[in-house]
């Protein structure tokens, strides 16, 4: 039986074992060792040194991504704790993010992230295309904890601040090939070009390639890349104020990450969930759980939890396009006051074909095409008094609009129907979206310095936000019998059965407090009261137009906080530890609601939960000796609903004798564990280097960790991933130039145990998980000129 209490002994074990390793040797150090670097990061939008920030922020600087051998932000998470960082198979480049047990679930345009990813200052409204490729980022911050008086609304989790190199006024070029397992064919490269005394220029790109990493036991999608982007940067720097433009194109022709058959034969217990409902249509026993599926009872594939392979044969593929553009402007006005700006637009298309039950059958299939843009600016002014007073300020606008299609190839058989499989389908029935966004804010923030050492921080952000949706609802496009295929897409002769729209504003207000004490250079304490909201909305994926209609309104999280950062012994230890108590107010979670035959269910999103989420983080690093560095974090974490009543349809219990169809049940769900919030994560990032003369040579590991987590909103054990390690490693050599790093060879391997686990699991008119990748390996190339 699993225990997730007894999880917490491990953390705490393991972060005594990393003091007293890390430390005796520092102390019995008798030779003076480099000090660990100190980097700026812009988390309250000015340039600070990571270590003089009174909020919970992780930085990774180019160096440290280079150590991680990171292909994209994915590779992050084992540095950050209380970081989940997964990738979503039903679109370009998509991530899932959960910070400190915050996270959006799901990945429809009409959701808005509950961790906001920024490259170079521009926020994104949508997961597609925000894994960001990390071989052009100078520096990545993780933000953890809400942040919604300065970067204001979907931070409820914190944010992820990413930004790229900047044009170095010099020719320079930097070149990286990968050649690895699964055939990955990866190529990067930037060019630097000097063009005058106040201009100058980058390009950059890259093609990430392989034949995909997961097993396919029917020769079907093996989750194959196939990406490609360029980008331009213009600079214009004079002696008072810079201007900054880029472009971006973007092309993603992969393969989904491919789907596996979860489908039982028999009742899939769920947790003891209260049944609150006494009285029912029909006296009888009721258990929460999964029942028998269809698919399985009528001669499909069931599951299987030692066979982790899809079967899928039909299209599971993408074509997707993105592109951006950027522009940055600096003016100091005088010498105390400077003005920021940053615009941003983006605008992506996606063609998405989905196979959804994993099987070599045609059974459930899904195209979806969408085409989304955004337009967003932000103006800042920024006053700095000496060390007594500093201001910041502005405003911020933001817009967003997208279209959505959807048509699905559905076998009659899964709705109930007394068919076998592969007789009759559902042809090109689907629905139709249209729906905006407008957020209009101001906000600003006062550091008052209250005596030397003792500073007062208050902010505040005002947001209006309004949001409006269109939808439509098609019958299939043919009939039963005929041939039909979603490579065809949305066939414009489906008939309409239903349609309807509606609008809504909201406005929020966020305030922040900190206080932070610095007794010493090296000693920061602080405490912080915060509020973070998530945007009010509607739910594109509800199953009739007055679930779509109808708009749920915004989630909150009043964020309590205190933490301290430390240098040791002239710079060579570092120890930053946080605790934090959140209240989560009105949150938005799925709730089952009486729809239409032959489902009588729609799942929506309302304002049903409450939740409470605390815990601990800690981060460490040491250079022990010059050879050596030493990086570690641990996050603890307790999250929990503190009051959750909703119901469970047919698909969420069983009973006997059976009830009569659309028979809802009510329940207290609040005993269920939040989605993607393990106790415990915890990394060791071991590097070694040795300075050989004519080139230096250096190896670096990482072991993480993540206790067992629930992927799926029910508890299923088959959303249950357990308690993992995870294993990285690799070993380079550097050659040439003054710094040995002209031409580096890098040789790595990631997850070396070759852990495979459940990395998401879906109950719906067939149940289809996602696995993690097997054990990769590769060998990289570096030229820097």
């Amino acid at each position: 039986m699993h225990h997730p209490a007894r999880e917490y002994p491990v953390g705490r074990l393991l972060l005594a074992g990393l003091l007293a390793t890390t430390t005796a040797p520092l102390l019995a150090q008798t030779a003076a060792a480099p000090a660990l670097e100190d980097i700026v990061v812009t988390a309250q939008k000015r340039a600070q040194a990571v270590q003089d920030v009174p909020i919970a922020v992780s930085a990774l600087d180019q160096v440290t991504l280079e150590r991680l051998n990171a292909r994209d932000i994915r590779d992050i998470t084992g540095a950050v704790p209380n970081l989940v960082l997964t990738e979503v198979s039903i679109g370009p480049s998509m991530s899932q993010i959960s910070l400190r047990g915050v996270n959006s679930q799901d990945p429809e345009k009409s959701f808005d992230p509950a961790v906001g990813v920024f490259i170079d200052g521009v926020y994104l409204g949508t997961s597609a295309f925000n894994l960001l490729d990390s071989f052009d980022l100078e520096r990545v911050e993780v933000l953890r904890g809400p942040q919604g008086t300065l970067f204001g609304r979907n931070t409820t989790g914190g944010a992820i601040n990413a930004f790229r190199t900047r044009p170095t006024g010099e020719f320079g070029i930097r070149l990286r090939g990968t050649l690895g397992s699964h055939d990955r064919r990866d190529l990067t490269g930037v060019l630097n070009i000097p063009i005058g005394n106040i201009v100058s220029a980058k390009l950059s790109g890259f093609i990430l390639k392989d034949d995909g990493v997961y097993a396919n036991g029917a020769g079907g999608a093996t989750g194959a890349k196939d990406r490609w982007g360029v980008s331009g940067t213009v600079m214009v720097k004079a002696d008072r104020g810079e201007l900054i433009v880029t472009y971006d194109h973007q092309k993603d022709d992969s393969q989904l990450v491919p789907y596996i058959p979860r489908n039982i034969t028999t009742l899939d217990p769920l947790p003891a969930l209260r049944i609150t409902q006494t009285v029912f249509p029909v006296p009888a026993t009721i258990t929460p759980g999964f029942g028998p599926d269809l698919l399985c009872l009528r001669g499909g594939r069931c599951d299987n939890p030692n066979d982790r392979r899809s079967f899928a044969t039909d299209a599971h593929f993408q074509k997707s396009s993105l592109d951006a553009l950027t522009v940055q402007g600096n003016l100091d006005l005088t010498d105390s006051l400077r003005l920021e700006t940053v615009f941003g637009w983006r605008q992506s298309k996606e063609k998405v074909y989905i196979d959804f039950d994993g099987t070599e059958r045609t059974v459930f299939n899904v195209y979806r095409g969408q085409d989304y843009h955004q337009l967003s600016g932000e103006a800042r002014l920024a006053y700095n008094a000496g060390d007594a007073l500093s201001l910041v300020g502005g405003v911020f606008y933001f817009e967003s609009q997208y279209r959505l299609e959807q048509a699905i190839k559905l076998d009659l058989a899964m709705t109930g129907a007394p068919l076998p499989l592969g007789l009759l389908y559902a042809n090109g029935s689907g629905d139709e979206d249209r729906h905006s966004a407008r957020t209009v804010a101001l906000f600003g923030q006062a550091d008052w310095k209250l005596a030397d050492t003792l500073t007062l921080s208050l902010g505040a952000r005002v947001n209006w936000d309004h949001k409006t949706i269109d939808t439509a609802f098609f019958g299939a496009a043919r009939a039963p019998g005929a041939p039909y295929s979603v490579l065809e897409g949305a066939i414009p002769t489906r008939p309409l059965t239903s349609s309807g729209g509606a609008s809504k504003g909201w406005t929020q207000f966020t305030p922040r407090v900190i206080l932070n004490w610095k007794p010493t250079p090296d000693l920061l304490l602080y405490v912080s009261y915060s509020r973070g909201y998530n945007a009010g909305g509607f739910s594109a994926r509800a199953g009739t137009v007055p679930d779509v209609t109808t708009p749920f309104n915004p989630e909150t999280i009043n964020a309590y906080e205190a933490g301290v950062k430390s240098d040791w012994l002239d710079g060579r230890l570092r120890l930053n530890a946080a605790a934090f108590w959140n209240d989560y107010r009105d949150k938005q979670e799925e709730a089952i609601e009486p729809g239409p035959p032959p489902t009588f269910t729609s799942t929506t999103v309302r304002n049903v939960a409450r939740a409470r989420l605390r815990g601990l983080e800690f981060e460490l690093s040491a250079l022990p000796v010059d050879m050596f560095r030493l990086d570690a974090s641990l996050g603890l974490l307790d999250a929990k609903y503190t009051r959750y009543s909703g119901f469970l349809g047919s698909g969420q219990y069983v009973s006997v004798p059976g009830q009569p169809a659309g028979t809802l049940i009510a329940a207290d769900l609040s005993n269920l564990r939040l989605r993607r919030a393990p106790k415990v994560t915890a990394s060791i990032i071991p590097t070694f280097t040795a300075d050989l003369g004519e080139a230096t040579f250096s190896i670096n590991g990482q072991a993480r960790y993540a206790s067992s987590q629930y992927v799926e909103f029910f508890n299923s054990a088959r959303g249950l991933i357990p308690a993992t390690w995870t294993f990285d490693a690799s070993a380079q050599i550097g050659f040439g130039g003054p710094k040995n790093d002209r031409y580096r060879v890098t040789v790595f391997g990631k997850n070396l145990s070759d852990r495979v686990n459940i990395a998401s699991f879906t109950n719906s008119l067939v149940d289809f998980s996602t696995v993690s990748a097997p054990r990769t390996w590769g060998v990289e190339l570096q030229l820097r000129y």
